[in-house]
């Protein structure tokens, strides 16, 4: 039996820096929300908001994912 770290245990050596990851995520969805709620529809602002929010979902819930694997093992 092998007790070499896997790929895992390294991501998980790094989860401060997901950490910082996620807070600047949530942070410029923050602002994407504000942008998204103080502009009028069918605007272009209101569709790179919307854009925007959209793209901070697909990369924060990966990272958000991490984060807790890596805190519940």
């Amino acid at each position: 039996m092998s007790h070499d770290p896997t790929f895992f245990d390294y991501v998980c050596s790094n989860a401060d820096k997901f950490a910082m990851l996620f807070a600047f995520e949530c942070l410029a969805g923050l602002f994407s929300l504000v942008l998204l709620l103080g502009t009028e529809p069918g605007t272009a602002s209101y569709v790179v908001g919307l854009l925007n929010l959209a793209g901070v979902t697909v990369l924060g819930v990966p990272t958000a994912t991490i984060l807790l694997k890596c805190h519940r093992m």
